[in-house]
């Protein structure tokens, strides 16, 4: 088949294939995630004032955070910007963590707040241990186990093995 044959069959059949492409779009579901699919309580009118000027519902609803960490989520927030008294972001985190927290699991070693010795117990060498120390102490906390694969000295393959004994 001559490229210019190919051409014009594929224009003829452009149609056809614009066609179903938009029916197909038309049919599948929309993501009609809004403030209404998040439970009602106290905050959140905030989570709809403040969150909600940056993060679709969507992407809020998947969060799951312990108390810890959504106050610290919200801390980090408060500090871009928004504006908003102190109490609402206060409201904003107990709202979060009341309908969207997660219980830490003690069976697994929080890399963000373990010694060097607990990080060890992973299989990774002291030195490697410590490494990611210093680089959580300069950098901040880890989000999830592939933060950790940048960290110079420590062998990847060895967190990728350990990412079911890590919580963050």
């Amino acid at each position: 088949m001559s490229s210019s044959s190919f051409s014009a069959r594929f224009l003829s059949a452009l149609p056809l294939l614009l066609s179903f492409a938009l029916s197909f779009a038309a049919s599948a579901p929309v993501n009609a995630q809004t403030i209404s699919d998040f439970p009602d309580g106290n905050g959140k009118q905030f989570v709809q004032q403040i969150c909600m000027q940056c993060h679709e519902p969507a992407f809020l609803l998947r969060q799951k955070r312990t108390d810890t960490d959504w106050k610290k989520t919200v801390t980090r927030m408060s500090q871009k910007g928004l504006g908003g008294a102190v109490e609402n972001y206060d409201a904003v985190a107990a709202y979060m963590f009341k309908n969207f927290g997660k219980e830490e699991d003690n069976s697994k070693v929080n890399v963000n707040k373990a010694s060097a010795d607990e990080i060890a117990t992973l299989g990774l060498t002291k030195e490697e241990a410590a490494a990611v120390i210093g680089y959580r102490d300069k950098h901040g906390d880890f989000r999830e186990w592939g933060d950790m694969l940048v960290i110079y000295g420590v062998d990847g393959r060895k967190i990728e093995a350990a990412k079911d004994k890590m919580t963050f």
